[in-house]
């Protein structure tokens, strides 16, 4: 490379860098404006607590020797009198009835699917979309650690098989259905008769567990339940041949220790949220049923009723929970760009080079930041994504930042 032409591209690199500085110390110095990002935001006030779960419950108990073989898995639902259970004479035996039930399943389904063959009347790009949703809700489910989810895999099947049929990757499903009938007529015939049934005595959600504290507190005693009864609760030794659980409400109740002083943000009949580690229910809402206030204590005890139900709902009976009291929602603004204009609370935004100053509707302030009301979008009004300043001298409506 000519000498002259690299001293001329070494000279105009300085000159850049010379001017970055330059403009960087007029920003700092003679200009120093700072913006910061508005974003949608919510933020909520509550009291975090651990609740003691109280549900109407009745244990089911299996006198009879031998293997259980569940007809309603756990936290199924399941009617009065109908079966729960049915007991074989050996874990064998009910390990294969439980094959022959999913067999039964899987040829009835395939069976469905063989008649559903007219190629000209099927949606093709309906079933990709139907893979699709349940393969993203197996994922979803599994990696959340939501075993209901796995369920899904039976219809991501089921749709991944209409397909086939529908585009001509398979033309039927008759020899697979022939070999399946053959497995399980070949099961059905190993399997000797029960030795006894177990039925559901209310209608309910089964819980294939007992934790002892089925009959700790009776719904009848929550209008007096104080803190020192809540913390004496203990569980008693389950029946040996205790095997599950009939959650017979849908109404249950949560009762939780919190102090006097926080017991006065909430009044008997109050709607709230409650905020939980479940996967299932993240958010419940709840309803305040008792207030059973100790003052002497310095401590209340608070019952909350719940018409929500799940299986993990029904199988949790001490709860991690936050009772929020208050939820703010709205555009997250830092404090330090809030300014009083004759009076007015607002901001200024910076958009390109002019200052605009916008009204804004404070919800709720915090140390640092606050929640403004998101109003009805127009040119006066404090949208997300746009900069407000956070830092400038001599700011007013109109001023142009050079």
């Amino acid at each position: 490379m000519n000498k002259g032409i690299a001293n001329f591209l070494k000279l105009l690199a300085i000159g850049f860098a010379v001017f970055y500085i330059l403009m960087q110390l007029y920003s700092v110095f003679i200009n120093p404006v700072s913006t910061d990002t508005v974003y949608a935001f919510a933020t909520f006030s509550g009291y975090e607590t651990t609740g003691y779960i109280i549900r109407n419950e009745a244990v089911i108990t299996n006198n009879a020797s031998g293997s259980l073989s569940f007809s309603v898995e756990d936290g199924g639902r399941v009617a009065k009198g109908g079966t729960v259970a049915t007991v074989y004479k050996n874990e064998q035996e009910a390990d294969a009835k439980v094959k022959v039930e999913q067999l039964d399943e899987r040829i009835a389904a395939l069976e469905t699917i063989q008649e559903y063959n007219d190629v000209n009347a099927a949606d093709v790009p309906s079933l990709s979309s139907k893979v699709h949703t349940a393969l993203i809700s197996v994922l979803d489910g599994t990696q959340g650690g939501n075993v209901t989810s796995y369920n899904d895999g039976d219809t991501l099947l089921e749709f991944i098989n209409r397909k086939q049929i529908v585009t001509g990757q398979i033309s039927d499903f008759s020899a697979f259905i022939a070999t399946l009938k053959s497995e399980r007529d070949s099961l059905k015939a190993s399997v000797s008769a029960p030795v006894g049934t177990l039925q559901s005595p209310e209608s309910g959600y089964v819980v294939c567990s007992v934790d002892g504290y089925e009959n700790s507190v009776s719904i009848d005693s929550l209008d007096t339940l104080t803190a020192d009864s809540l913390g004496k609760i203990s569980p008693s030794t389950p029946d040996k041949n205790a095997v599950c659980k009939i959650v017979s409400d849908y109404q249950w109740y949560i009762a939780c220790e919190i102090p006097f002083d926080e017991s006065l943000k909430l009044k008997v009949g109050d709607k709230v949220t409650i905020n939980t580690t479940l996967v299932s229910s993240p958010e419940l809402s709840a309803t305040v049923r008792n207030i059973n206030k100790q003052s002497v204590t310095g401590s209340a005890v608070v019952v909350f009723s719940c018409d929500t139900m799940n299986n993990e709902l029904a199988a949790a009976r001490f709860l991690e929970m936050t009772v929020v009291y208050s939820r703010h929602e709205g555009l997250k603004v830092d404090n330090r760009a809030i300014r009083k204009v004759d009076g007015v609370t607002g901001v200024y935004v910076l958009t390109a080079s002019l200052v605009k100053f916008v009204p804004v509707n404070i919800l709720w302030t915090g140390e640092n930041f606050s929640i403004a009301e998101r109003q009805a979008s127009d040119s006066k009004v404090l949208r997300m994504y746009d900069e407000i300043i956070v830092k400038g001298k001599n700011l007013h409506d109109g001023k142009i930042i050079k």
